[in-house]
């Protein structure tokens, strides 16, 4: 069994800079989902900055993955813009009632506060309460979702969908309102030190087309990748569900240091594609592996991932094609990361390489 020769820390810096690292980085998509690891329910976890910081600390010290990341979760920006949110008491969250039903609606609209505003304060404090307890090792950021899927929860997705064709220039006003208050957490989330990436799953073309994507998503997208950039002083990634080839040439100039795929998109398509300009995350399937699989699948879907991943020129992280499902088998996370440090270990890589030259 190979063993870790640096922290998560450390590799993840060394990542950054493009140096020699002891492995491959690899990162399950987690959080909320995982609430019960200390017997809290998700309702908890949402609301609670001490039981974000317990859960993801404890998680940490048995997994001692390469990054902990504490998200707004889908609807957390919309919420703190006014759309009110159902939590049920151990479930995801699911939106009530969105706080724009007409055009007169976006005057409502408000520059939000993100030490005041719905749950952002909670989650400040539960990224500030984790680096105080594991900070000098592990590797802490923020997660955020992107405009246009914080739109859809401003709006509803059906009412998002239809103004795309019936009411541009009002869900344009809406984009910038939602980039600029996505740009308030980014400042407030920099100035603290941590990095911010993006979960964008509404800007999928499984729902939009490609040049729908362009018009009112990118622009705005852009502009708070551009933000990170400014405040947090590193690259933001970039994560989208379902289906998104076709906006892969996209994202070469989008500013992300990193795009992370679901798992049905190809790895060996993505690496060929983006691999020179960005670095590539993926895609362990979250469901039909981690969820429903056993330790084996576990095992021969993250060789595959790794085999097909690890010499990407600009460099591949290991994680799961989108966050892993609630009652996933604590074993099957184990086996993720075992065999994610067994099978993306240097040494192997490089003998791998020499294999294949």
């Amino acid at each position: 069994m190979f063993k870790d020769e640096m922290t998560p820390k450390e590799r993840m810096e060394a990542f950054s800079k493009g140096e020699e690292m002891d492995r491959i980085p690899v990162v399950p998509d987690m959080g909320v989902t995982m609430s019960d690891y200390l017997g809290y329910k998700t309702w908890d976890y949402y609301s609670n900055s001490d039981v974000i910081a317990d859960t993801e600390v404890a998680l940490f010290k048995r997994f001692y993955h390469d990054s902990i990341s504490v998200s707004t979760t889908l609807r957390g920006m919309a919420e703190a813009m006014g759309t009110e949110i159902w939590y049920p008491e151990d479930g995801i969250s699911q939106l009530k009632e969105p706080v724009v039903k007409k055009v007169e609606d976006i005057e409502k609209l408000k520059i939000i506060n993100p030490l005041k505003d719905g749950k952002l304060p909670v989650l400040i404090e539960a990224l500030e309460k984790i680096r105080d307890q594991v900070g000098d090792v592990a590797s802490i950021g923020a997660a955020m979702t992107g405009p246009f899927s914080v739109a859809a929860s401003v709006l509803g997705t059906e009412t998002l969908l239809r103004w795309m064709v019936k009411k541009k220039d009002a869900l344009h006003k809406i984009m910038d309102i939602i980039t600029i208050n996505n740009g308030e957490y980014i400042k407030e989330v920099g100035s603290r030190g941590f990095g911010m990436g993006f979960a964008d799953p509404v800007s999928s073309t499984t729902l939009i087309r490609k040049k729908q994507f362009e018009e009112f998503s990118l622009p705005y997208l852009k502009r708070n990748i551009a933000e990170v950039k400014k405040y947090c002083g590193s690259s933001a990634g970039l994560h989208i569900c379902g289906d998104s080839k076709d906006l892969w040439p996209l994202l070469k100039d989008s500013g992300i240091g990193n795009f992370s795929l679901d798992n049905c998109e190809s790895l060996l398509e993505a690496k060929e594609i983006l691999g020179n300009d960005i670095v590539i995350t993926g895609n362990v399937p979250p469901v039909d592996v981690m969820y429903l699989g056993n330790t084996e699948d576990v095992k021969k879907s993250v060789k595959e991932c790794i085999d097909i991943g690890y010499d990407s020129p600009c460099g591949y992280v290991l994680s799961t094609g989108c966050q892993i499902p609630k009652g996933t088998k604590m074993e099957n996370i184990d086996a993720f990361m075992e065999y994610g440090r067994e099978f993306g270990n240097y040494k192997r890589l490089k003998e791998l390489k020499n294999e294949t030259k």
